[in-house]
């Protein structure tokens, strides 16, 4: 059986000793930081479906002007945009048998529920990450001051730049003046970036952004109207073999991926088995995530990217 035993010692031997400490030591985690850009648009609870819908609204077609004074004012229409997200069923678990419960020193409940949440956090930060990378704009720093740009999700060529101030700027002009994308919290647009990433741009600005607080986790600075959060989970720090890194560029409005629940994120225990001798505890949820706009019309999402 998977799980801890007792009789294995790096699954439960080493929980007993007479001078075994007390505090209980995690493997290091990576710093999850997409999950928290998700915007909660459905929850459900059972007999709902697997799928969810979501209504997108375009512009009116034809905008309005002046008017005469005896002139009627015109109708037009708006247009429609619907998207699907899907549930899944998502978990993982720790079985332990009883033996290992009564024989370990430490508390059978609280290591492993930890270890649980640890591997939850990153499950579903790799799920919206995911979504993130539908986004169908990618732009390369082919040179210092020059970029390939490319709008069906592909990258084409191959990262030769640092993330500079000069791409900083061009990708926030272009989610202003082309997108039309709202900044994200009605003045600033976001980053995601890796430490490579980070470190180009912070390298050219470090004396201003030093100064700069903001709430969101992981985050360093701003510079050029966009706040900057470092990540060294689901993010490429080479770039797909490049040495430059990766970053996703995004604007406000609903935010970039929505996020729907029919069973919210919970540590559950199991139901014990065989007369007692079989327990444990498993994380464990039905959720889903979509990316907001994915061209249809809008995009609000850049990735600096490399072929």
């Amino acid at each position: 059986m998977p799980g801890q035993l007792f009789s294995v010692s790096t699954q439960g031997t080493y929980t007993w000793s007479t001078l075994l400490s007390r505090e209980v030591v995690h493997a290091a985690q990576p710093d999850k930081k997409f999950a928290q850009f998700t915007v909660m648009r459905e929850q459900w609870g059972k007999n709902a479906g697997e799928s969810f819908l979501f209504d997108k609204y375009g512009n009116i077609d034809t905008q309005g002007t002046t008017l005469s004074e005896t002139s009627t004012i015109p109708a037009h229409q708006y247009r429609l945009y619907q998207s699907t997200a899907t549930l899944y069923e998502r978990g993982n678990s720790i079985p332990w048998t009883r033996k290992y419960e009564v024989l370990s020193q430490t508390n059978e409940r609280a290591a492993p529920v930890q270890v649980l949440k640890n591997d939850m956090a990153k499950a579903l930060d790799t799920a919206c990450e995911a979504e993130f990378d539908k986004c169908k704009i990618r732009y390369v720093g082919t040179a210092t001051n020059v970029a390939a740009w490319t709008t069906n999700g592909t990258a084409t060529s191959t990262c030769k730049s640092d993330l500079n101030t000069t791409h900083v700027k061009n990708i926030i002009d272009y989610m202003y003046e082309t997108l039309l994308c709202p900044p994200y919290d009605g003045q600033n647009y976001m980053a995601i970036v890796s430490s490579n990433a980070a470190r180009g741009v912070y390298d050219e600005v470090e004396d201003i952004m030093q100064y700069t607080k903001f709430p969101a986790s992981g985050e360093f600075g701003k510079y050029y109207d966009c706040r900057f959060v470092k990540t060294n989970h689901g993010l490429s720090n080479t770039g797909n073999a490049s040495t430059y890194g990766e970053a996703y560029f995004f604007g406000g409005g609903e935010g970039p991926v929505c996020e729907g629940v029919a069973v919210p994120p919970q540590v559950i225990p199991k139901e014990v088995t065989d007369y007692g001798r079989s327990k444990g505890l498993a994380w464990y949820c039905i959720n889903g995530y979509k990316i907001f706009w994915e061209d249809d019309p809008d995009n609000n999402t850049i990735k600096y990217d490399s072929a």
